[in-house]
């Protein structure tokens, strides 16, 4: 059975590699403190009430999980309310509600919140990236997985809080256990029911092409938790089966929701405000950004890279890097041929759009997108084998520079890792902030939070961040290996271990990552911090 990451779509079916990392971070012996922290967050920073989401793994051989709610914080280290609700695949822990809690922010913006429920005391290590919106990771050793959080609008704590249209991107399990990915979009009337909707569902790698909502998709909110921590339920219907799944409003722009898994499957994910999707080939043009982790039927899937969209249905400057269960690879590693893209006009108004590209070495790749607006939109790898999913964001024009990169960012990687001694595969999600100076080399400090469940430690508390950091070979479009970017960033462990990335800058402010060391497949984030 595969088991999927929430935060990258990152499946365990990972093969063990003789690299050892794993390993390495769970020897013994003292680390380094990490630095005086570096910013302007501090307690009274998280305040307010927030919604978060996020999925992983009960224990290093647990079963898959995920978890939506809303806690609220007083801007003194209290969490003085909230409610969670929890589905462990083919099970469901219901709904759980919060007693009073305590959480610190240092000013890194890196913290911990705990979170006391019937069940017990669960700690996470969180970043903020703003006041109003962070990253977070279980760190605990109970269970391990990678989410986000951010502040919610209680004004919208009704049905008409959910109004529009929205592009989505759920990925999990299937009810026997194949990795499952399902983007697509739906409109709400914003009185309880959809008016339309539309999705394609990878399962197993077996493709349901675009499927029509049946009438009669619904939703409510909760009688008991709707109205103060916005919850809620949407049913719908597509290609014969029932979708079921929780929500959690976030504001007018995203709503957080879990499937109920005791309907068979269980995938995660957001729904995201549409506005102003391109409807033809010649309304979508521009440079693009996209990652896209999952799994598949021969392992562990990465796909990061950029492309130009000439307007025409047409691509250029398409540039890549792969990792299929350790194995790396950079696109183009042959001739590249018939990179088209086209906008869904059978579906016009929904964002629906494919692109394709073949390079001769590494064969077909096939995506398709669903847009939320011009400039991003939620991306799935439909190539032979693949079942993964993602991102994909317009990028704004250079040059990118490392003294126009520097700055704070806030990170989160997921994935999954080996450990040649213990043979053990497992998740390892990671959480925390570096600072990027202006300098060429040598440019990275700060300190990161991780679980690790390939190794013996389990966690890894204020483990220094050092090294050479990101070189900048540009906005990606170089093919050339040597002058591409790159982002080494060295973990003070005992020993020490180090974690390389193809990094694609999306903006001054975002950067995608995907892991190009062979002993794990692992993705994520990179964005600028503003207290």
């Amino acid at each position: 059975m595969n088991s999927p990451n929430l935060r990258n779509r990152l499946f365990l079916a990972l093969a063990l590699f003789a690299a050892a990392f794993a390993a390495a971070c769970g020897g013994s012996g003292s680390t380094p403190a990490p630095p005086p922290p570096v910013g302007g967050f501090s307690n009274a920073s998280l305040k307010g009430q927030y919604a978060f989401s996020m999925s992983g793994f009960n224990g290093p051989s647990g079963q898959f999980f995920g978890r939506v709610g809303s806690f609220i914080a007083d801007g003194n280290g209290n969490i003085t309310n909230g409610v969670e609700d929890v589905s462990i695949f083919l099970t469901s822990a219901g709904t759980l509600a919060f007693t009073p809690s305590q959480y610190s922010v240092q000013a890194d913006g890196r913290g911990v919140i705990n979170l006391t429920n019937s069940t017990g005391t669960l700690t996470f290590s969180i970043t903020m990236l703003t006041p109003t919106n962070g990253l977070i990771v279980e760190t605990d050793g109970i269970a391990t997985g990678s989410g986000t959080f951010a502040m919610q609008n209680t004004n919208l704590f009704n049905p008409a809080g959910l109004s529009g249209a929205y592009v989505f991107d759920f990925s999990g399990l299937d009810s026997a256990g194949s990795p499952d990915s399902i983007i697509g979009q739906f409109v709400s009337t914003g009185s309880s029911s959809l008016s339309s909707g539309l999705l394609d569902e990878n399962d197993g790698a077996m493709l349901s092409g675009a499927q029509v909502f049946a009438g009669g998709a619904n939703y409510a909110m909760d009688a008991t938790n709707g109205a103060t921590f916005g919850k809620g339920n949407i049913t719908f219907v597509a290609n014969g089966l029932t979708y079921n799944y929780i929500f959690y409003i976030v504001d007018a722009g995203r709503v957080h929701l879990l499937e109920n898994s005791l309907t068979g499957s269980l995938t995660v994910g957001d729904a995201v405000a549409q506005s102003s999707v391109p409807s033809s080939n010649s309304t979508f043009s521009g440079n693009f950004v996209y990652l896209a982790s999952g799994s598949g039927t021969t392992g562990d899937i990465t796909t990061i890279g950029r492309f130009t969209a000439d307007g025409n249905g047409g691509l250029n400057s398409v540039v890549g890097d792969t990792n299929f269960t350790g194995t790396i690879a950079k696109i183009p590693s042959g001739t590249l041929s018939a990179a088209t893209y086209n906008i869904d006009t059978t579906n016009a108004g929904t964002g629906r759009g494919t692109l394709t590209f073949t390079d001769s070495h590494l064969g077909v790749f096939q995506y398709i997108f669903y847009l939320g607006s011009p400039s991003f939109g939620v991306i799935q790898n439909v190539s032979k084998n693949s079942v993964a999913d993602g991102s994909l964001a317009f990028q704004t024009a250079g040059p990118f520079t490392n003294t126009s990169l520097a700055g704070n960012y806030g990170l989160n990687f997921s994935g999954i890792s080996s450990n040649s001694s213990a043979q053990v595969t497992g998740e390892e999600d990671f959480v925390g902030q570096i600072v990027l100076s202006g300098a060429s080399s040598n440019n990275v400090n700060g300190a990161v939070d991780f679980s690790e469940f390939s190794s013996n430690q389990g966690v890894f508390p204020n483990i220094v961040v050092s090294g050479n950091g990101l070189t900048i070979g540009g906005d990606g479009t170089n093919s050339s290996s040597s002058s591409r970017n790159a982002l080494s960033l060295k973990l003070n462990s005992t020993p020490s271990a180090t974690l390389n990335f193809a990094p694609y800058i999306v903006n001054s402010q975002t950067m995608f990552v995907a892991g190009t060391d062979s002993n794990r497949t692992i993705s994520g984030i990179i964005s600028v911090q503003a207290p």
